[in-house]
């Protein structure tokens, strides 16, 4: 009788520790969806907007949330000869940007971490400190850089800077990653006649995709949405990027007034691809995160 009674008191401590469980889990995942619910919000309303009139937009008392028509030309008004023109040159910049700046991070943390000459830690350290140097500090000097060598209203200092690693921190994940991996193999390499930068291009570079991963997506949301660049250095509607055109089109308050639905379509059109790149390289992401931090 008492082993009976110590297997109810077991059983009934496990069901009330489920419970527990099965209720802890229900209250956080309330608090999870509320909170998602309360971020998404204003993504529903950029949506509900696109596809309204634009009286209903601009409608103050009471403000309408549901359209009371549904238009989905918007989005096709969205989209203009202009639009077209400064998406085409945005994705030039971005095909510059996404490929030269991790390749070059890439070479530059290989010799840092690889290949051994006088000064390696020293310079690196160098390199370190230009991440203490706040991005305004250079705005100027380079503004003036690129006015004397006639470079105002183009695409280079987007397209050309792409290729000279992207600046420290880049360089900084990548090398952390490739101190993980081991000499060996190099050494390997070597002996079967592989020179320095067939050992980059054939062994390390692979090894490292998943940091490689991360710098590529960073790139690309952050050229994506860049807009205080091609505001200083483009004033020809010609080489506008994307972001600088729809600001230039829809700026001033007879603008808003006038294309207020299309300019939330608009606003969907520039979220679309970075929210689409997020979550295809989530995974990837989060990896590189780890990865690169605790390498090395």
């Amino acid at each position: 009788m008492r082993e009976l009674a110590i297997s109810v008191d077991a059983s009934a401590i496990r069901r009330r520790a489920r419970i527990r469980k099965r209720i802890a889990a229900t209250v956080k995942y309330f608090f999870l969806i509320l909170f998602s619910l309360f971020f998404l919000f204003p993504f529903f309303v950029m949506l509900t907007r696109a596809v309204m009139t634009n009286a209903d937009v601009l409608h103050r008392n009471p403000v309408y949330i549901f359209p009371h028509e549904i238009h989905w030309q918007n989005f096709v008004r969205a989209w203009d000869a202009q639009m077209i023109s400064n998406l085409v040159n945005t994705l030039i910049i971005e095909a510059c940007q996404v490929i030269g700046v991790p390749f070059t991070a890439a070479l530059c943390a290989f010799g840092f971490s690889k290949v051994r000459f006088r000064f390696r830690e020293t310079l690196f350290a160098f390199v370190l400190s230009t991440m203490m140097l706040p991005g305004i500090c250079t705005q100027i000097p380079l503004y003036v850089t690129y006015v004397k060598i006639q470079w105002i209203n183009t695409l280079l200092p987007f397209t050309v800077t792409a290729f000279f690693g992207g600046g420290a921190v880049n360089i900084f994940l990548i090398r952390q990653f490739m101190r993980g991996i081991p000499h060996e193999m190099d050494e390997a390499a070597k002996i079967d006649g592989a020179n320095t930068f067939m050992i980059f291009w054939r062994i390390v570079l692979p090894m490292c995709l998943p940091v490689i991963v991360l710098i590529m997506v960073q790139t690309f949301m952050g050229t994506w949405n860049d807009f205080m660049g091609p505001l200083l250095y483009l004033r020809d509607d010609r080489v506008e990027t994307l972001a600088l055109g729809v600001y230039n089109r829809f700026s001033g308050a007879a603008s808003v007034d006038s294309y207020a639905n299309v300019q939330m379509a608009v606003g969907l059109y520039m979220m679309l691809p970075c929210a689409v790149i997020f979550f295809i390289f989530q995974k990837q992401l989060i990896d590189g995160i780890q990865l690169g931090a605790v390498k090395g």
